[in-house]
Formats: structure tokens, sequence, C-alpha cells
């Protein structure tokens, strides 16, 4: 059981797709970056839809079964913030209207931390069919932007999710045409990419964004802003 001293320093993620071993993938990496800071991550998985959310429809409908999950999620751990671990962030504008800690995205924390400073960034992604819906992420968040825009990879983004060597490669790839176009930093658009990402980020003098580190780092400032605003009340 938890204690009341793990529960204030909980942040939670939720995985909107529904395999569990992405869940512990991606938690662990969150946990990662929370090492020596006193907080932890948990998880909570989608009950129901694609095990990796490809296309616009299960984005769509995604949503309702994120916002499920991070109900429950909340109720049983009492988190400080939520993560919505799903590069299109799907659920996390109604789990704001239904939660007063801080709600993230992945999409919404990468694409705002490459941008800073007015730097010149891109995405790069294996989910193509999902382009439309991360460029509206970039208009939703980040409108004056300086966005060089979106980059692809070939192939199946399932088969690449299963081959680091072929994702790196491939990603690879994306990286070099959105460094030509001038981006600065470029965000891997997924939360599954951790892997290929932290490889990728040795290989090339642009910033490789990693969104769930971009996560929890605003996770964690936002907590910051909203103790010392409550201290001062």
């Amino acid at each position: 059981m938890s204690t009341d001293t793990d529960r204030r320093r909980t942040i939670l993620l939720v995985n909107p797709n529904t395999n569990a071993d992405t869940t512990d993938r991606m938690v662990a990496k969150a946990n990662m970056v929370l090492t020596g800071t006193g907080f932890r991550t948990v998880g909570v998985t989608a009950a129901r839809g694609p095990k990796m959310i490809v296309e616009p429809q299960a984005l769509e409908n995604s949503a309702r079964w994120a916002v499920d999950a991070a109900m429950v999620g909340i109720d049983r751990y009492q988190p400080v913030a939520v993560i919505v671990s799903a590069f299109g962030d799907p659920g996390a504008d109604e789990l704001r209207s239904r939660v007063e800690i801080p709600v993230i995205g992945i999409g919404q924390a990468s694409i705002l931390e490459a941008a800073q400073d007015g730097r010149r960034f891109a995405i790069a992604t294996t989910t193509g069919l999902l382009a439309d819906a991360m460029n509206d992420l970039v208009q939703w968040y980040c409108p004056t932007g300086d966005y060089a825009g979106l980059w692809l990879t070939e192939g199946d983004p399932l088969t690449l999710a299963q081959d680091t060597t072929a994702s790196v490669s491939q990603l690879g790839s994306a990286i070099d045409g959105a460094v030509a176009a001038g981006a600065r930093a470029v965000v891997i658009g997924g939360g599954p990419l951790s892997e290929p990402a932290q490889v990728l980020s040795l290989r090339t003098d642009a910033t490789v964004i990693e969104p769930i580190p971009s996560a929890v780092r605003k996770a964690l400032a936002e907590f910051s802003v909203s103790e010392c605003s409550s201290t001062r009340s």
C-alpha cells in the first residue's frame, strides 16, 4: 500500500495504447528522469483499443479509454500530475476539465520544449497516418513557432516498433531531412520510440527531443509552481 508521502510524490503515466509492456517501458524511462528527485512514476494502461495507435480513428477512439484509465489511476494513487503518453495527447483536454492537478500530453511537452528560445524545430515519426494530428498539435500548442515540418519514415510503424535497428535507420534519415531544412531540434513523435531516440541523440548535431522525458520535466515544473502558489496563499 502506498504511503501519503509516496502519493504526494507520484506522477501517473497513462498509456492510451493497450500494450502493458509498452507501459512498463515508458514508466521505466520516466523513472530514469526522476532519479534523485524524490518523485516516482506509476503507469496505467487503457483497457480497450489498439496495442499501438497508428491511424486517426484509433487516436480519436482512444481518448475515452485513456480518460477512464486515468481516473482509475488518480483514485488509486492520488498523483500530483498526469502524463498522457501517446503523441496525439488523446483525452488530455477532457482530463484537464475533470481534475485540478496538471495534465501533460507528451506531444504538448515535447513540442514546447523543441520550440523554446525561438529555435527552428521539426517532428520525425514512424506513424505517417497521424501526420495531420501531429501538425494540428503544433498549431494548437505553438502556433507562432518556427516549425520546419514533419518528416516520416518508410514502412509499417508496427514493424518498426519491434525493430530498433530499423527504427534508428529510418528515423535517422528523417532527422537528416529535418536538419537539412534548418531544424535545430527534432521531436521523435511517439512514446514507445525512446530507445531509438536515445541512440539518435548521439548521432546528430540537432537536439533530439524525447517526448516522455519532456513530459516528466514539464510535470515537475508545474508541480513546483503549484507548490509555491499553495505555500504563498
